[in-house]
C-alpha cells in the first residue's frame, strides 16, 4: 500500500490526465473517429522510439509498482510505466494539433513534461541511466513537429500505400501492447525467446517480438485490403506459417498445448486491429 501512494499514484494522476486531455481534444474535433484513429497512430511513435532507446539502449526505466507478480520478469513493470508516458504525451500532440495550437504551445507542453519528468526522478519513480531532460525536451518538440505533419499529409489526402503507414502504426497500441504483450506474455501463454542472445535475454525477446510485428503486421494489412478472399486466406496461411516457424525454431515459446488457440487469436486480433482502424478511418481525405 505505501508504494502504491509513492509510487502508482503518480502513474495514475498522469494517466488521468493524459485521458482528460483525449476526451477534450476529441469533444472539439470536428471527425472524432479519424482523430480518434489518429491518435493510436501517434501513440505508436514514441512506443517505437522507446522500444529502441529504453528497451535495447538502456536509456531509462520507469518504477510505477504496477505489476508486482514475482513470477513475472520485473521489466514487465518498466513497461507498464512506459504506456502511461506514451500514450500521454500522444494525447497531447493530438490536442495541439485539433485546437491548432502555434508552435511556442509546443514548447510550453514540452517544457511541462521535462519538468514532470524532473519530478518523477525526485521521487525516483523514474530512472535515468545515461538519459537526460534536456534530450526529452528536444525529442517532444520533434514528435510534436512530425505529428503536426502526418495530420496536415492526412488532411490533403495520403496515396493509399501511404495511408497504409497510418494504419501499420495504430497496430502497435491495438495489438502489440494488449494481447501480444498484455495477454499472451504476462499470462505465460505466448513469450519470444529469451536465449537467442547470450547474456541480453531483454534484447533477445524483445528484438523478435519486434521482428515478428515487423514482417506480421504488413502481411496482415496487405491481406485485409486484397479484393480476392484467395489472397486474404494466403496472407492469413503466410501469418501461421511465420507463427509455426517461430515455434518449431523454439523463437516463440508458447504454453504446452495452446499453439492452435493461441496463433488463431493473434491472427484474429492482427485482422481485427485492421478493421478497427480502417473503419475509424472511414471517409478520409482522398489524394487530390
Amino acid at each position: 500500500m505505501n508504494l502504491f501512494w509513492s509510487h502508482t499514484v503518480w502513474y495514475l494522476l498522469l494517466g488521468i490526465a493524459s485521458l482528460a486531455q483525449l476526451i477534450y481534444t476529441l469533444y472539439h474535433s470536428e471527425n472524432r473517429r479519424q482523430t480518434f484513429a489518429f491518435y493510436f497512430s501517434l501513440v505508436a511513435l514514441p512506443l517505437y522510439f522507446e522500444t529502441v532507446v529504453m528497451i535495447f539502449l538502456n536509456a531509462y526505466v520507469y518504477d510505477p509498482d504496477i505489476i508486482r507478480d514475482p513470477k513475472l520478469n520485473p521489466f514487465n513493470d518498466a513497461l507498464a510505466g512506459n504506456l502511461f508516458s506514451q500514450f500521454g504525451v500522444a494525447s497531447s500532440a493530438v490536442l495541439l494539433i485539433i485546437r491548432r495550437k502555434p508552435f511556442y504551445w509546443y514548447a510550453i507542453v514540452a517544457f511541462i513534461y521535462s519538468m514532470v519528468e524532473v519530478l518523477f526522478v525526485h521521487l525516483d519513480i523514474y530512472r535515468h541511466h545515461w538519459w537526460k531532460t534536456w534530450m526529452t525536451f528536444i525529442g517532444l518538440l520533434l514528435y510534436f513537429a512530425i505529428s503536426k505533419w502526418l495530420h496536415v499529409q492526412f488532411i490533403r489526402g495520403v496515396r493509399p500505400l501511404y495511408f497504409k503507414g497510418y494504419i501499420l502504426l495504430g497496430m502497435f497500441p491495438i495489438c502489440t501492447i494488449p494481447c501480444i504483450w498484455g495477454i499472451l506474455d504476462l499470462s505465460g501463454s505466448m513469450r519470444c525467446s529469451t536465449t537467442l542472445i547470450p547474456h541480453h535475454p531483454r534484447l533477445s525477446q524483445y528484438g523478435l517480438n519486434f521482428i515478428f510485428t515487423s514482417v506480421a503486421f504488413p502481411i496482415t494489412i496487405w491481406g485485409y485490403y486484397q479484393r480476392h478472399w484467395a489472397w486474404r486466406i494466403v496472407s492469413v496461411a503466410a501469418i501461421g506459417a511465420l507463427i509455426y516457424a517461430g515455434y518449431i525454431s523454439h523463437l516463440m515459446v508458447f504454453r504446452e498445448g495452446s499453439l492452435v488457440p493461441i496463433g488463431i487469436l493473434m491472427i484474429i486480433w492482427m485482422y481485427g486491429s485492421v478493421w478497427f482502424l480502417d473503419m475509424l478511418y472511414r471517409g478520409r481525405p482522398q489524394e487530390q
